[in-house]
């Protein structure tokens, strides 16, 4: 298992022997689908030249950004490291983690409904996710709303809501490819954390990947506290990539 199974809602618009280039003219905001994916760690001279492509892809095409990702399992040369220190580049390190269905070890809440979304619950979708992507930023959550009515007609794409005494107060995103399932934005509202909505979740995609005989996967932040619950409830750890970022200028909070 490896992350070039994470779906990236975007194609690879270039492709040559240093990188792979990925792009989505309908969600410029998303760092996730515009980037630059280097297929081996370069020198700091070869990044340079690699990150001119890019500055000047993002200024011609309206990104605010440029994104890197390194190959699963490599770190950055200590020179390149110190090139994106003094260019104060954001780095961030993810960790992809898979798991069998029958492996799962997560509780349900028995109370927990879990329902798929349809054209009359998307909106309910969209206002639990954005309070969830106000974390990021005001910016980022309004611009993000328009991403999920795109990714609705996704025929890959399963967005699921649940429901506690009737109440939305979950929600997640799942994607289905030929041998995975992977799950993204995994989101309780915060007034229900510790009431197994997570958990609940989970359990109904685990059921839905073992009625097509396929493993569940996710990425998560290596910095973040919920991978040690992955580990719990049964996932195994499959490696770590690491990307850096750069805004091109501020975005409005």
């Amino acid at each position: 298992m490896n992350f070039n199974t994470l779906y990236t809602y975007s194609a690879p618009l270039d492709q040559n022997d240093f990188f792979i280039q990925y792009y989505n003219p309908n969600a410029l905001f998303r760092y996730d689908s515009n980037f630059f994916e280097l297929l081996y760690s370069p020198s700091v001279e070869e990044f340079k030249l690699i990150e001119d492509m890019h500055w000047q892809f993002s200024l011609d095409y309206s990104l605010t950004h440029v994104k890197f990702i390194w190959p699963q399992d490599q770190g950055i040369l200590l020179r390149t490291l110190d090139y994106l220190s003094q260019e104060a580049y954001g780095l961030e390190k993810l960790e992809l983690y898979s798991i069998t269905p029958q492996a799962f070890k997560g509780t349900p809440n028995k109370d927990v409904v879990i329902e798929t979304v349809d054209s009359s619950t998307l909106q309910t979708f969209k206002a639990i996710n954005y309070v969830e992507d106000l974390e990021s930023s005001k910016s980022f959550a309004e611009k993000k709303q328009s991403f999920y009515d795109l990714i609705f007609d996704d025929s890959a794409v399963t967005l699921r809501l649940a429901y506690l005494n009737s109440i939305p107060v979950g929600c997640c995103i799942t994607i289905e490819q030929s041998q995975t399932i992977e799950i993204d934005d995994l989101f309780t509202l915060p007034d229900y954390r510790g009431a197994r909505i997570a958990g609940t979740l989970q359990s109904a995609v685990m059921s839905a990947a073992f009625n097509s005989d396929k493993k569940v996967i996710l990425a998560a932040d290596a910095e973040d506290s919920p991978k040690e619950m992955y580990i719990k409830q049964g996932y195994c750890y499959e490696g770590f990539r690491i990307g850096a970022i750069k805004r091109l200028k501020e975005e409005t909070e």
